[in-house]
């Protein structure tokens, strides 16, 4: 590995750090906005239960597509962010008050 390759990882590892402490701290004042107390604490455990299995699965694909395919990594990439809008539209159709 060059210094050109260690500098790449950096930025990359930058770039997911700020990212997951944006997504973390959006996530818990949501939560703490939308659920009463009581439940808090069980949303915040089944979203990260299910976040942790999310995390291994798709480091684990991402990894071996990485060292059999490069198209086939950006290909599986857009295809789950893709795969994420819906839930997105049902969840914010859910949470808008009629």
């Amino acid at each position: 590995m060059d210094s050109r390759d260690a500098c790449d990882l950096d930025g990359i590892r930058r770039s997911l750090g700020a990212g997951y402490a944006i997504q973390d701290t959006l996530l818990k004042a949501i939560v703490a906005e939308v659920l009463p107390e009581g439940k808090r604490n069980f949303a915040f455990g089944l979203y990260y239960a299910g976040y942790g299995v999310g995390w291994l699965v798709g480091s684990i694909a991402t990894g071996l597509l990485y060292e059999n395919s490069r198209a086939g990594l950006i290909t599986f990439s857009i295809a789950m962010q893709l795969a994420s809008v819906p839930v997105f539209i049902v969840a914010e159709r859910q949470w808008r008050p009629s």
